[in-house]
């Protein structure tokens, strides 16, 4: 019993990475954080400049933010990616028409990224749309299950619908994904 704790222990000890990945840091709070570990990369994948972007949402920074959605709308109109950053952009300025339609078209273009379903997602949620805004989320999460952002937000959206049999779903596997 000893040496298998022992063993457990070295594993887990030499196995720790010396920095969480952004996305760990984004769904402990850690905001600043993540965004110092995207920013230190100038090759930083798509997804980690989106989770930089809405962090600095987080903070209230929202020339920062928009300067992170820029750079993925660069991607171009016909990129799922592109109309993510549009999308955010728009949401940053108020716009939520324009923020709607760029969401919708990102879910077009690749139906199957999750990012993109979070962003209706965040979208539905400013417009108030919960039951619309619990759905994308939902979608989000079952994309990609590790995005316990995505549980989180489908969990506060199925609250304020008032489907509390589904909100508790979402808010377990929340903590499951994210105990810090």
């Amino acid at each position: 019993g000893k040496d298998l704790m022992l063993i457990a222990l070295l594993l887990t000890i030499t196995l720790a990475p010396g920095q969480d990945p952004p996305q760990k840091l984004f769904e402990s709070g850690k905001y600043q954080e993540a965004i110092d570990n995207v920013k230190a990369r100038a090759d930083a994948p798509r997804d980690q400049v989106y989770l930089r972007a809405l962090a600095h949402r987080k903070l209230d920074q929202n020339d920062d933010a928009k300067q992170a959605f820029g750079a993925l709308a660069s991607a171009g109109e016909e990129n799922a990616w592109g109309q993510i950053g549009k999308s955010g952009t728009a949401l940053v300025d108020g716009n939520q028409d324009g923020a709607a339609a760029a969401a919708k078209k990102a879910v077009e273009l690749d139906e199957n990224l999750a990012q993109a379903r979070y962003q209706l997602g965040l979208v539905e949620a400013a417009r108030n749309n919960q039951p619309q805004a619990a759905e994308a989320f939902a979608k989000a999460a079952e994309l990609n299950p590790q995005m316990a952002y995505a549980h989180y937000e489908a969990g506060m959206a199925y609250y304020k619908a008032k489907r509390v049999d589904r909100m508790a779903v979402y808010f377990e596997n929340f903590l499951k994904l994210a105990p810090n």
